[in-house]
């Protein structure tokens, strides 16, 4: 508890000497925090009563002194007792703050008694010292027999309450780090730090027996009153600070303004953030109540409508971040308001002459605040922005318990008919798809941009500049697709006055570039017209480059080498520089089109471009699809200033940081309320709310209630691994983005190019002909299946691996090539030689192996064993997906080398994955109670029979544990090789 403090300085070291009552106070008796520190409330007050009484019985001011600091610290804690429960009761009409200041007076008289008894205890020490030295007896009242050397038992005690207090330190600390707990940390501290003055009566005692110096036991129990006197008067000044609403410190207003800082950034009511300004922060201390103030500035246009918002999200944030809120009162004034303080709500002297207390005429009054608001010596006087224009042209409900109702009726029959949109928009097609709150699907539609979209040319989705490697779409064409897909959609049947919300996804990367008049055409459609026609000049640039774009290698080295090395920028971004990423896109951007640079206002990814359109303004990036950008820091959670500086070619980040806007924290908070254009034109619900859209790969780990640890293996024409995990481990080989809806977990991914292309190649080499579906895989699973692990016929023998890229690879990055080994696990001596090899039947098994061995090398730090740990480390679950995932011998083979503790999935939602998983977050988002994760709420909704079927074990005993030398094999094999292309 804040207020019940006293704060020792030990030797020159100032500590806040007091316990956080959180755990003292618990009603949780089993709790291992709430018994170590309750066990500490008995032991002070054994400590006072033992020291107390062996001081007096073995004569021992030391020791004297030492209880009754102990003593302090007991009436300290039974004071928390007394007063924590009126502390935290809600405000009333006749306390409109609440009892916090109930605390304080505690407080008050427990620092009082410590002022009073260490002056007592200096006192009579120096009595005892003057009667020794000067034959002086200074108070009769203090008159003491302590002219005699203190007893041996006075020194046992003392020793033995520094054990005792350095045994109630240690097992404090285990638990405070087993539990992550500041409060416990706290409390252990206090345990040694109260041990110092115990160690001041011990030295004492020891040497007055030691030497026979009689003087030194009342010196030592003066330098422990002193200690005493000194906290005494620390915490009585500070408890009468806080009486008389003293302010608070820096640091809690530094905590609040981040927090108010975060509120504004995700809130809904206005992305682009700048717009609204932190100008106050005060407030007062009551108890451990902290009772704030806060002052934010806003456009004066802006009404209490768009307030309400940023109000709500305020609050919610600071009372939930901020330890000891207990009230927060936002006021809001215009940008242009000049005082940044709350000075002009009190009242000035000179502002009534009246001194009678009686009530004035009303219309009297009413006149005079009329004068007294228009003129002041002749000039006019602004009247106060929070009293009047935010709030214009607003009129306050006069039947609030009737439109109560209403709202009750209106959301029980949403709940009944209620329907959630999720859109992906993809390299060749947009998809659109709607489900219920019980996630099933009931409407889906399709536009692809080769075969639907009018004027474009375009080839599986893109265009190409060859001569520069440059792969780009035309924007204009998701326009099309979106009012296509919309159509769609509704002579399907959807009634889009049932939709409640819509989220989406985009191809991860690619970017949209918005001219100055851009935000304002959003806001302005005609609903009579489609959305290309009207949108043509809301773009400085007509493209949006593509994730296939290969043009930004000069930008990439750039990068690397920006922050020192690739491994550095993946430390801080999530990942090394890729082509597609959209930093260095948007750096050969400003030095290729440096004009239309100039003439951007602002810059999205794909997923939030299509978020802008149903929005009707310029949305803010998702948490996760930010991180494929080599812009955003990770783990600070903010833009990178220094990859800013380059990106822009100016230490001024100003211009870009305002391009890329803000990037709220909470994946599932609303951006607002769907564009009114959709509203006239298609019949949507103007209540429907519109969500962060994200990433297309974020968006398929969200097409099923994807667990920690869980892993989704994507075998198509390339080979993506997907896992949500809580451990952030970044490798220039792979890629970090934070979880698209669960703080504090992380989506880890890699992307191979050679994937499908690489099996069919090798199954091509076995004299297969492709024929129909599976059959021309039957020579490749009879191979694969009754090859041995590794080629290895016997334990002992060297095992087989191999290196298949028949385009140039990534992971690790070496040409396109076939590289053939057998490796000795015993001696870790590795041979390229195909002498031994069986070519080509072995290379069906081990093309597999390949792959799986190098998902396992490269998330093997981030995979834990089981809780029992009765199993090794390993993915709970592995999915596989795409047309790799009907072969049953590469089903088995992951699970041989993957393993998973629950087996080998195949995932099946259709091929609509991406749309599926941002209807899903949408339905998240829309449905959720208070703290309840993405996880819980789909996965208690999401029917996995309908999705999933087991197809082959996972964890086997022994196998598991051989592949672990085929880990180290293929590790040895790609450094060999690497090596090899350098040379």
């Amino acid at each position: 508890m804040a207020s019940l403090v006293h704060s020792h300085q030990h030797s020159g070291h100032s500590h806040g000497h007091h316990h956080d009552n959180t755990y003292l106070t618990s009603s949780n008796k089993k709790d291992a925090g709430v018994r170590i520190t309750r066990i500490g409330l008995f032991v002070n007050l054994f400590m006072a009563i033992g020291k107390g009484v062996g001081g007096w019985l073995f004569n021992s001011q030391a020791l004297i002194a030492d209880a009754f600091h102990a003593l302090t610290d007991l009436v300290s804690d039974f004071m928390t007792l007394g007063t924590v429960a009126w502390a935290l009761k809600p405000p009333t009409p006749r306390f409109p703050s609440g009892y916090g200041k109930i605390e304080s007076l505690g407080s008050l008289g427990v620092s009082g008694l410590l002022l009073t008894g260490g002056l007592l205890m200096g006192l009579n020490s120096v009595n005892v010292l003057c009667e020794q030295f000067l034959d002086i007896e200074l108070l009769h009242a203090f008159h003491s027999h302590s002219h005699a050397i203190p007893d041996w038992n006075a020194a046992w005690l003392a020793g033995g309450s520094i054990l005792i207090k350095e045994w109630l330190y240690r097992a404090t600390i285990k638990i405070a780090r087993e539990r992550k707990s500041s409060v416990l940390a706290s409390n252990a501290v206090h345990h040694r730090i109260d041990s110092l003055t115990s160690i001041v009566a011990l030295t004492a005692i020891t040497g007055s027996r030691l030497y026979g110096v009689t003087w030194l036991d009342p010196v030592g129990g003066l330098i422990v009153s002193m200690m005493v006197i000194r906290a005494g008067w620390g915490n009585t000044r500070a408890a009468l600070l806080e009486l008389a609403d003293v302010g608070i410190d820096s640091e809690i207003k530094g905590s609040v303004r981040k927090a108010v800082s975060k509120a504004v950034e995700a809130s809904s009511a206005d992305p682009d953030s700048s717009n609204i300004a932190i100008r106050d922060v005060q407030g007062v201390k009551a108890g451990q109540n902290y009772l704030v103030d806060i002052e934010l500035g806003v456009p004066e246009t802006w009404s209490l409508a768009e307030t309400r918002p940023i109000e709500e999200a305020v609050r919610q944030r600071v009372g939930s971040k901020v330890r000891g809120i207990r009230r927060v009162r936002i006021r809001f004034v215009s940008n242009e308001s000049q005082k940044p303080d709350f000075s002009d709500e009190f009242i000035g002297r000179d502002v009534s002459p009246r001194s009678s207390l009686e009530p004035e005429d009303e219309e009297e009054a009413r006149h005079e605040h009329e004068h007294r608001e228009d003129s002041s010596n002749g000039h006019i006087r602004k009247r106060a922005p929070s009293q009047s224009r935010c709030f214009r042209g607003q009129k306050r409900p006069t039947t609030a318990a009737a439109d109560t109702s209403i709202r009750i009726l209106v959301d029980i029959m949403d709940d009944q008919s209620a329907l959630y949109l999720g859109f992906d928009l993809s390299t060749q097609q947009l998809k659109g798809v709607a489900v219920t709150p019980n996630l099933k699907v009931v409407c889906e539609a399709k536009f692809d941009f080769d075969a639907d979209s009018r004027g474009y040319g375009t080839t599986k989705g893109v265009l190409t500049n060859e001569e520069e490697s440059e792969v780009y779409a035309p924007v204009a064409a998701f326009l099309q697709a979106l009012d296509g897909v919309l159509s769609r959609l509704k002579q399907n049947g959807i009634d889009y006055s049932r939709v409640k919300g819509v989220s989406g996804a985009g191809m991860q990367h690619g970017s949209v570039y918005w001219s100055k008049a851009g935000e304002a055409a959003l806001n302005t459609l005609d609903k009579t017209k489609g959305l290309e026609g009207q949108l043509g000049h809301a773009f400085s640039y007509p493209f949006s480059p593509n994730w296939q774009d290969a043009s930004t290698q000069k930008e990439c080295d750039a990068f690397d080498c920006h922050l020192g090395n690739e491994r550095k920028l993946a430390v801080n971004t999530g990942s090394k520089a890729h082509h597609r990423f959209t930093g260095p896109q948007i750096l050969r951007f400003r030095r290729k089109h440096s004009r239309e640079y100039e003439q951007t206002s602002r810059i999205s990814l794909v997923s939030s471009f299509l978020a802008s359109l149903f929005l009707g303004k310029i949305a803010p990036f998702d948490i996760s699809d930010v991180c494929g950008m080599n812009l955003w820091d990770v783990k600070v959670g903010a833009w990178n200033e220094q990859l800013l500086s380059l990106a822009c070619g100016s230490s001024d980040t100003t211009d870009l940081k305002h391009k890329l806007g803000s990037v709220p924290e909470d994946g599932g908070g609303s951006f607002g309320s769907i564009n009114n254009y959709f509203v006239e034109r298609y019949g949507f619900n103007s209540s429907c709310q519109v969500y962060p859209f994200t990433g297309d790969n974020p968006s398929t780990i969200l097409a099923l209630p994807l667990q920690p640890l869980d892993a989704i293996v994507s075998l198509g024409t390339s080979t993506t691994f997907l896992m949500s995990t809580p451990h952030y481990k970044p490798d220039p080989s792979v890629h970090f983005m934070n979880h698209p809806t669960t703080p504090d977990l992380y989506m880890f991914m890699l992307c191979y190019k050679n994937g499908g292309l690489a099996r069919e190649q090798v199954r091509n080499s076995l004299g297969s002909t492709p024929t129909k579906d599976l059959e021309s895989w039957d020579t490749f699973d009879q191979k694969a299946s009754s090859s041995p692990q590794m080629g290895q016929q016997k334990e002992g023998q060297p095992v087989k691996l191999g290196l298949y890229f028949p385009r140039p690879e990534i992971v690790p990055n070496v040409r396109a090539g076939t590289w053939r080994f057998t490796y000795k696990p015993g001696s870790q001596f590795l041979s390229e030689n195909e002498d031994v090899w069986d070519l080509p039947a072995d290379d069906a098994r081990a093309i597999v192996e390949s792959q799986m061995l190098s998902l396992r090398l490269r998330s093997q730090d981030l995979v834990e064993p089981p809780r029992d740990k009765s199993l090794p480390a390993q993915p709970r679950r592995i999915y596989l997906v795409g047309g790799g995932s009907k072969n049953a011998a590469i089903a088995k083979i992951a699970g041989e080398v993957l393993g998973g503790v629950e087996g080998v999935y195949r995932l099946d939602v259709g091929e609509n994955a991406c749309a599926l998983g941002a209807a899903y977050k949408a339905v998240w988002a829309g449905e959720r109670k208070e703290g309840e994760t993405f996880e819980q709420l789909i996965g208690d909704r999401w029917k996995e029979e309908d999705f999933i079927r087991r197809i082959a074990d996972g964890y086997q005993k022994g196998v598991f544990e051989r592949y672990a030398e085929g880990v180290r094999g293929l590790a040895a094999a790609e450094k060999q090789t690497l090596k090899g292309e350098r040379e």
